[in-house]
């Protein structure tokens, strides 16, 4: 079963991105708005609309954000830990993490899975890799996680693929970048 989850849709986070990213000339509820629809809309014609089962994983007794456009058949899973747990540092200066096969359990017959959510290079590469070295079909669509306001800005952002645009078109030198910094991860690893 294909399946797509999206890692902790939470107000903390969204407000989080709400605060540091809506361009100057708009009004934070515009950029908000903007955001909400444009993500739903990715999540529906991305996934929902090619067979995809719609995850999203919060934290335990954390409210999914109204910024998801929630559907009958979409699930919403508990990770096993909650928000303040996850947010407070340990001695050794380290963050505790959920337990990725705890998540992924919980996902039916899984074979195919598509990541998004906060924090690419944390939690959802974490997550991925996991997943990756279970065996699974995984990829990190990176336009929905801390990315997407700057791919809302982005003139070939398409909400009907990813990725939407080909890092190429921003020169090579940036292009050698960014694919450095993918080497080894066939779960963040597109054609491009």
């Amino acid at each position: 079963m294909k399946q797509f989850l999206y890692l902790y849709p939470i107000k903390e986070y969204f407000d989080s991105e709400f605060e540091r990213r809506w361009l100057p000339e708009d009004d934070g509820k515009e950029f908000r708005q903007r955001y909400s629809q444009t993500l739903n809309r990715c999540i529906d014609v991305r996934y929902r609309q090619n067979g995809f089962r719609i995850n999203y994983a919060v934290f335990d007794g954390s409210p999914i954000d109204r910024i998801i456009e929630l559907r009958d058949d979409d699930r919403v899973i508990e990770v096993g830990m909650d928000f303040e747990t996850h947010t407070t540092e340990l001695p050794d200066k380290t963050y505790p993490y959920p337990n990725q096969d705890f998540i992924l359990n919980q996902l039916e017959t899984l074979q195919v899975l598509r990541v998004a959510g906060f924090h690419m290079w944390d939690c959802v590469e974490k997550l991925a890799r996991r997943a990756h070295e279970r065996g699974l079909d995984v990829l990190v669509d990176e336009d929905l996680t801390e990315f997407f306001p700057m791919m809302l800005r982005h003139s070939g952002f398409r909400v009907d693929r990813f990725p939407s645009y080909n890092p190429r078109d921003r020169g090579e030198s940036i292009f050698e970048g960014f694919i450095e910094a993918r080497k080894g991860k066939p779960w963040l690893w597109q054609e491009y």
